[in-house]
């Protein structure tokens, strides 16, 4: 899948989640404040944040940026998108976060094309092992500097995966904040505020996801979700 190929799988994938009214939800969750977006995917996110906050957006891949950008213009909404590669970030990108001072950083359903979770990720990984780990990176540095300057107080992230059958809601979300908690916001001064699981109509997208085998879990067919995360910085580290 080359990055076009991913640009237009992307397409289809977001406008059901904007169809499905997923964007209109996670915008609530997060304050109304200043937000950078890791990610701007083909506008529907964007388009949906910027309707209420002014919005500073980054996406390394020069297709979707041009269809985010159509689609705020379609819209009539401003938000200011940079190409850039977050783990080598740009000048241009570093001076905009500098100005920009954001409150919020939002990461929803990070992802990127095969050669992107290639070079950012351990060569040895079998290859559905490869979208998560690099999703898990990137998440990293959403609350790390540069991307993640001292003005900020808020981050969220967001993700798809699988409610096992017979796990509640409860035990998801307990389950989820200590994940966070042990591994991305460990030393970083933020800490889970809020986690929220929705349903995901995974059915409506051709895309064939697969799931690691998990032998650990309850057997049946696992019911498609997503997970939304809500960290708030606590102290500068």
């Amino acid at each position: 899948m080359t990055p076009k190929d991913y640009s237009e799988f992307w397409e289809r994938e977001s406008s059901q989640f904007a169809s499905d009214n997923i964007y209109a939800h996670l915008r609530q969750i997060v304050p109304t404040e200043a937000t950078l977006e890791v990610g701007c995917g083909a506008g529907w996110s964007t388009l949906s944040l910027a309707t209420n906050r002014p919005v500073l957006a980054i996406d390394n891949n020069a297709h979707l940026i041009g269809l985010a950008r159509s689609r705020l213009n379609t819209h009539g909404v401003n938000a200011e998108i940079i190409q850039s590669d977050l783990f080598e970030p740009s000048d241009d990108l570093l001076k905009a976060i500098e100005a920009f001072q954001p409150k919020v950083v939002v990461g929803w359903f990070i992802g990127s094309h095969p050669d992107d979770n290639d070079k950012r990720t351990p060569a040895d990984l079998r290859i559905d092992q490869k979208p998560k780990v690099y999703r898990e990176n990137v998440e990293d540095r959403l609350v790390a500097l540069p991307l993640c300057p001292p003005s900020v107080e808020w981050v969220h992230t967001v993700q798809r995966g699988a409610a096992p059958p017979g796990v509640s809601e409860a035990q998801i979300k307990d389950e989820m904040a200590k994940e966070y908690e042990k591994y991305m916001l460990i030393n970083s001064g933020f800490t889970v505020t809020d986690v929220q699981v929705l349903d995901w109509n995974q059915g409506a997208t051709p895309f064939p996801y697969v799931q690691t085998a998990r032998p650990d879990l309850p057997p049946g067919k696992p019911k498609p979700v997503i997970i939304s995360i809500l960290a708030r910085r606590m102290s500068n580290v």
